[in-house]
């Protein structure tokens, strides 16, 4: 347990409690003697932990106040790079398509897989069969309005060295118009070697994946034209020993799919 935050009372053998690993809440150990001053300074042996958010500032006057949040079990972000551009409330892909016949049933397809490949892990995606209009706007050479096909595109590439696991989650999928919305972990169309699982993060080796398809769905009969749009918002997160869970960054993807019937039978 960290050290309570601003408004709770503290003392000072429990910090070093904190301090010394036994945690926040056990006991004192017997004949130990606690100093602030060598707790504050982040000296040998009470050294602290730079990976807590809240720490003290290192420097007098020290105070038992600025212990307030600190975690001594805290643990770093994996460090990356990420070559993509992050923005969970624009599109970063879209893709439409529309068809006109006497009875219309339409399915526009997205296929998005996540993919180590040492050292990198990749976002990637294509579309599953052709569409009228297909546009990615974030790469990894921040390029927009790159058009994607029924191969793979990287949608974020990262660079990371040593991950265990790697998970995609999602909301949505949310939709409007007539028709519904489509998410499922699939391998087979999207050639990835595990399902993704919503918020579920699966062990990966080295050129392994996780992957989902996701699309918008309408018909249409008897001159009746209609239009289904769906959108998720998808968070991809990765694992690496000795690192906390890192979120790479956060993405739109919407479809839309446009049926118009030409007859009635």
């Amino acid at each position: 347990m960290a050290v309570p935050t601003t408004g709770n009372a503290i003392t000072l053998g429990k910090i070093y409690q904190e301090i010394d690993g036994s945690g926040y809440s056990n006991a004192v150990d017997p004949g130990e003697e606690a100093s602030l001053e060598d707790m504050s300074e982040n000296s040998t042996p009470d050294l602290l932990n730079t990976a807590s958010a809240n720490r003290p500032d290192e420097n007098a006057p020290h105070s038992m106040s600025e212990f307030h949040g600190y975690d001594h079990s805290a643990v770093n972000s994996i460090p990356t790079t990420n070559f993509a551009n992050q923005n969970g409330t624009t599109d970063a892909a879209f893709t439409r398509d529309a068809h006109t016949s006497g009875i219309v049933v339409l399915s526009v397809y997205f296929e998005v897989r996540m993919r180590r490949a040492d050292p990198y892990v990749y976002l990637e995606i294509k579309r599953r069969g052709t569409h009228d209009f297909t546009r990615l706007y974030s790469s990894p050479t921040d390029t927009f309005g790159t058009a994607f096909t029924n191969t793979y595109v990287t949608m974020a590439r990262w660079n990371l060295t040593g991950i265990t696991a790697i998970k995609m989650n999602w909301n949505g999928p949310t939709g409007s118009g007539f028709g519904s919305c489509y998410l499922a972990g699939e391998t087979n169309g999207p050639n990835a070697t595990y399902n993704a699982q919503d918020d579920t993060f699966r062990t990966v080796s080295n050129n392994q994946s996780i992957a989902f398809a996701f699309a918008s769905n309408s018909s249409a009969e008897c001159y009746a034209s209609n239009v289904r749009n769906c959108s998720i918002t998808l968070t991809a997160t990765a694992r690496k020993s000795g690192y906390a869970d890192t979120t790479m960054g956060t993405y739109k993807i919407s479809s839309r799919a446009t049926a118009t019937s030409n007859n009635c039978f």
